[in-house]
């Protein structure tokens, strides 16, 4: 009979790890699985009473989160740096526009007149209407448009530079005219413009256009007045300075010897000028007196005054 010899070394020589491993992993072993219950659960199976849950109160504090180191590493802020740009220059930008808006520093106090020698330069301020104004605010064009309401000006040219300056530069019309109508005078330069009187004309003349009406400042006066007072003074350098118009004798001069001269229309102004010289060198060795001298109904005539008894 043969008796099978149990190595009881090579058993003894394995871990218990092992044969416990053995065990479980097995064919028979089974798993137990256990279900898991609140610890009320439990208590209340062992008999022991469950203290009831108590319930906690909550809060939520709304703070701001203040980060101290933004930037923990190079690469994040190689990362930040556009955003971090964009918001400098969006700081900057808003400083520059309530600087821009609302500093004294960027605000019209006296606008500069140039050129002005009749209009006084306060008339030329109120007319801007531009003291006190943001420099930013400002439209040239519209400047000079008002200014140029001011008929004393041909031409008005405006220049803003910054922080806060503005000037007006302008030339003024020359009067050379007093002209009356209707009872009112006006200033009129040589184009025949209607302008505030400020006074006398220097070197200019006087003309009284008895027939005519009344004109706005800044509008022409009479064209056939005008043009025959114009064309008289060109060929007549040393003529008088009072001059009449009206519709029956045109324009009307009484020169150094009293007489009425008739010049009539602008036409032909400097062959009427030649005639008078004539008639009067032939008059004056006649020594004649006359009432009156006609030129400007074709051939010149003149009507003598009757000799007193």
């Amino acid at each position: 009979m043969n008796i099978r010899r149990r190595d009881t070394k090579a058993e003894s020589s394995t871990p218990r790890r092992a044969r416990r491993a053995r065990k479980v992993v097995g064919a028979a072993s089974r798993v137990r699985v256990l279900s898991v219950e609140p610890r009320a659960q439990e208590k209340s199976k062992r008999g022991v009473t469950a203290r009831p849950s108590q319930k906690r109160a909550t809060f939520d504090i709304a703070a701001p989160r203040l980060v101290i180191h933004p930037w923990q590493t190079q690469r994040d802020w190689k990362a930040s740096r556009p955003k971090f740009a964009a918001g400098v220059l969006i700081v900057l930008l808003i400083a520059a526009l309530y600087a821009m808006f609302n500093l004294d520093f960027f605000f019209i106090t006296e606008p500069i007149v140039i050129g002005n020698k009749i209009v006084p330069r306060e008339e030329i301020v109120q007319v801007s209407g531009m003291r006190g104004w943001n420099i930013f605010f400002v439209e040239p064009r519209v400047v000079e448009n008002a200014v140029r309401t001011l008929p004393e000006f041909q031409d008005v040219q405006v220049y803003v530079t910054l922080p806060n300056t503005l000037e007006i530069y302008m030339t003024e019309r020359t009067p050379r005219f007093v002209w009356e109508v209707a009872g009112k005078n006006y200033w009129v330069d040589q184009d025949g413009i209607a302008m505030r009187p400020r006074g006398m004309v220097n070197n200019g003349w006087h003309v009284r256009d008895s027939e005519g009406k009344p004109v706005q400042y800044g509008e022409r006066i009479n064209p056939d007045a005008f043009n025959a007072a114009v064309s008289l003074i060109n060929v007549w350098k040393e003529s008088p300075r009072y001059f009449e118009w009206t519709k029956a004798h045109g324009l009307t001069v009484r020169d150094e010897h009293g007489w009425l001269i008739y010049f009539g229309s602008a036409s032909q102004m400097q062959d009427k000028f030649t005639a008078l010289n004539i008639v009067t060198t032939q008059l004056l060795r006649d020594k004649r007196t006359v009432a009156f001298i006609d030129l400007g109904s074709g051939l010149p005539y003149y009507q003598e005054v009757a000799a007193k008894k």
